[in-house]
């Protein structure tokens, strides 16, 4: 096995299914519980035992007694909620619950309220995951009032509401206005740079170096000078620009030519450079410059090896290198290092070598995250086990022994489904998306896309205006504020979008009766839109999409060509499926010169059997030899299977 070296001495029990069975009973349906879910009370957690009940939560009565007393005003309610949030005697939705009313407090009060109880305690990770969670409710204005009253005060709070608030809003809207004014001016280097860095960090990670540039000059502006870890994400800019052909040992030598003192986090760059881009013979070299400077590896470096490894292990370089860190390093946060793992097999559909490491996961005497857990479901419907995924899911909503699911839990379910069936239900769509809303948890642009996608690939749609109402709300609302954040939340690709809805008029007038053989003019002004109006880049699914509806379903070969040429102009080259679509319209309309001057323009190697079959019944044809019945019929099946996987 891959992980040979790495996994403890303990041997992990196998996967047993009923550790994820619901505790209630059987299923009516596989992972659907009722009929009419919005009928029924919301989903709840069941406990498992009376000691936790009793232990960890509050009941609705006792809340009411501690709250609703004669003596309480409104400030002693929220500072008695809050303990009881910050000692989980809540239960999730009552901690929502607490922050949507809090919300509703003026910027002033949230201030003071926080700001006095973070004096009371000091720094404390439960503090800062309440307050958190709390700021991810409340509109942008207030968050930034708020850091704006508490200034250089409780530091620490405003770090985290950066990162896992406004920075995740900057990923989908890119707007870096209000970054800027959450970094501070003011106090002691150590406590300004984490700001700096981690917005630093967020615009090269989303690929927007020109802001990049402008946090670097604002920091110069401000005499703030960079640090060792400012440096490590220049660096990883300057690789990430340049690629392969990046020269890393000569960068690295000018580095130390400039002063700077390299640590762990830059040698861990230079390696997943080196990792990205296969360059395993490099793997020991860089091990051994950090030797030489006195760098210990990592676990972040172990998992950066053992991901590739994972997929790449009969690499000895590779190999060897993992080895050597794997003796030096010990194997902490096991569950995280076995997620790196699985995350790769799952990302090459590896399925079987991954539910191997789901397995030891799952055995693990720790609890588990639920990232773990959408591992898993993403194995099962990876694999087309569709029932066991919907079980899975429902087991994380109805027990205690298991983590409750996100957005990307559900997502991931309502995907397989959609990609798994022959027939899709939009009923089981819709009674998915219930159980999604009873959580507490929202759609996003991704949740929202797929199911674009399954109403467009389902069978029994025929309603173009709710597929076009979806679609227009997707693209209208792309980048609007969504309250509260919520982990899961991305950036909408739009481009994919309308490559989506392009496809569906195509298919919808195809199928229709009414509009047979008509080319529906949606589709350029789609196009038009997309590429003209918005300057999205256009991809090879964009121009295959196009090909595919004009010269297979309409037989307008002339009008297909002349988007070959347009979008070539936009960076978009023909690939073999391409070909295929023209060719093998012009075979049927009976241009056979023009079908194979086609397939003799193509300069790559032909390696799928439908462009294969197809020049050889032409070779045939220019022979004066009749193509047989079953070379015909093998050129129609493929054309088939290619138009449905497209």
């Amino acid at each position: 096995m891959v992980f040979r070296s790495c996994l403890c001495s303990k041997k992990y029990q196998p996967l047993t299914l009923y550790k994820l069975r619901p505790s209630y009973g059987p299923f009516k349906y596989p992972g659907i519980l009722l009929n009419h879910p919005r009928r029924q009370q919301p989903f709840r957690k069941l406990n498992t035992t009376s000691t936790c009940t009793t232990t960890n939560t509050i009941s609705t009565h006792q809340l009411e007694q501690e709250i609703k007393s004669p003596t309480s005003n409104k400030s002693t309610e929220f500072q008695q909620e809050l303990n009881f949030v910050l000692n989980k005697k809540y239960t999730t939705k009552q901690s929502k619950s607490y922050y949507r009313r809090l919300s509703k407090q003026s910027p002033e009060q949230l201030a003071n309220f926080l700001g006095s109880t973070a004096k009371a305690r000091g720094y404390n990770k439960d503090l800062v995951r309440v307050v958190v969670d709390a700021a991810a409710y409340w509109p942008l204005p207030t968050i930034q009032s708020v850091l704006n009253i508490w200034g250089n005060q409780f530091l620490y709070l405003q770090l985290g509401i950066l990162n896992s608030i406004l920075l995740k809003k900057y990923v989908i809207d890119r707007d870096i206005v209000p970054i800027i004014n959450t970094l501070p001016i003011d106090g002691k280097l150590s406590d300004l740079m984490p700001f700096y860095n981690s917005a630093l960090s967020k615009c090269l990670n989303s690929k927007e170096y020109e802001h990049v540039r402008l946090i670097i000059n604002i920091m110069k502006e401000r005499n703030i000078a960079l640090d060792t870890a400012s440096f490590n994400i220049l660096l990883r800019m300057k690789l990430s620009k340049g690629g392969s052909d990046v020269p890393a040992f000569k960068v690295y030598q000018e580095l130390l030519d400039e002063g700077s003192s390299p640590n762990h986090a830059t040698f861990n760059t230079f390696i997943k450079h080196a990792v990205h881009h296969k360059q395993w013979d490099t793997l020991e070299k860089w091990l051994d410059l950090m030797k030489k400077e006195n760098v210990k590896p990592t676990p972040v470096t172990q998992r950066i090896l053992f991901r590739a490894l994972c997929v790449n292990s009969k690499e000895r370089d590779l190999s060897r290198a993992f080895d050597r860190v794997s003796a030096i390093v010990p194997l902490s946060k096991q569950e995280e290092f076995l997620n790196t793992g699985t995350a790769a097999l799952l990302d090459v559909k590896r399925n079987s070598a991954a539910t191997d490491l789901l397995k030891a996961t799952l055995g693990l005497e720790t609890k588990l995250s639920t990232y773990a857990y959408n591992l898993l479901l993403r194995s099962l419907c990876q694999k087309g086990q569709i029932e066991s995924a919907q079980n899975v899911l429902t087991s994380m909503i109805t027990s205690d022994s298991i983590p409750e699911p996100d957005i990307i839990s559900f997502t991931t379910v309502i995907h397989g489904l959609i990609r798994h069936s022959d027939k899709i239900d939009l009923n089981q769509i819709n009674a998915l998306y219930d159980m999604l809303e009873q959580q507490d948890l929202r759609t996003n642009n991704v949740l929202q896309s797929v199911i674009l996608y399954g109403l467009i690939k389902s069978k029994n749609n025929s309603n173009l205006s709710r597929t076009r109402l979806l679609f227009n709300s997707i693209i209208t609302n792309k980048n609007r504020a969504q309250i509260p954040v919520q982990h899961g939340d991305s950036p909408l690709s739009e481009m994919n979008t309308y490559n989506m809805m392009i496809d569906f008029y195509f298919l919808h007038f195809h199928k229709s009766k009414s509009f047979k053989n008509q080319i529906p003019k949606e589709v350029f002004q789609l196009l038009n839109e997309a590429v003209e109006t918005k300057k999205l880049e256009p991809t090879i699914a964009t121009l295959n999409i196009m090909v595919r509806g004009l010269a297979v379903l309409n037989k307008d070969l002339v009008a297909a060509e002349k988007i070959v040429s347009l979008l070539k102009s936009k960076g978009v080259e023909a690939d073999e499926t391409t070909i295929w679509y023209l060719a093998k319209s012009a075979y049927r309309q009976g241009q056979i010169s023009k079908a194979r001057q086609l397939i003799d323009s193509f300069e790559h190697p032909i390696e799928k059997s439908g462009l294969k079959n197809l020049k050889l019944t032409l070779n045939k044809w220019i022979n004066n030899e009749e193509p047989t019945t079953t070379t015909i019929t093998t050129i129609t099946t493929t054309a088939t299977i290619a138009t449905q996987n497209l």
